[in-house]
């Protein structure tokens, strides 16, 4: 029978809600797999999957950059989305074989989150993902898709099963569609 940590082992795990503690960056995404988490060539992969390496090179420190001011006045604030980056390269310490994804791309602009969406999927080459979210874009890289309402499964299916269905998935999906639609419009006339 396997222990806790050997099935552990297996799991990434990045949260919706998480604590923005002030570290530095490479403890930060460290702790996804603590047991690996100074093994530089595992920084260095979940950095780029989630595409980090121009926010280090934006920094003289690099992964060595505080986060938060807390603890050091010259720490350093990010935005929702990059805090976000960093949450997400943690879940992909140690090439887990299933990872859970609460709201990846929350924080993420609209228009920015097809990039993200795009770089998750290939990341999963091979991988089972659960994935979490509201947004239903998001949910189109999905080779499955359950939707639940008021605790249950309402619908379930791909993609485009479901838009065949024309029932809520359908109807969430086109309202969003169409919300992405003017924003994209609007970003165009501004």
């Amino acid at each position: 029978a396997a222990n806790q940590k050997d099935v552990f082992q297996y799991f990434g795990f990045g949260p919706q809600e998480f604590s923005r503690i002030s570290l530095i960056v490479k403890e930060i995404v460290g702790l996804g797999r603590v047991e690996v988490m100074s093994d530089q060539t595992q920084l260095d992969a979940a950095y780029k999957k989630v595409d980090l390496q121009d926010l280090l090179q934006h920094y003289t420190t690099g992964q060595e950059t505080v986060i938060g001011k807390e603890y050091d006045d010259d720490g350093t604030d990010l935005s929702g989305g990059e805090w976000q980056k960093l949450i997400i390269a943690s879940a992909y310490m140690g090439n887990p074989e299933i990872l859970l994804l609460d709201e990846p791309t929350a924080s993420i602009d609209p228009l920015k989150e097809m990039e993200m969406i795009k770089n998750i999927r290939a990341n999963l080459k091979g991988k089972t993902a659960v994935l979490i979210s509201h947004r239903i874009g998001f949910a189109r890289i999905a080779d499955r898709i359950i939707l639940m309402e008021k605790g249950r499964i309402s619908e379930e299916g791909t993609h485009d099963e479901l838009l065949t269905q024309n029932g809520l998935y359908a109807r969430l999906f086109n309202d969003q569609k169409k919300l992405y639609e003017e924003e994209k419009l609007y970003e165009t006339v501004v």
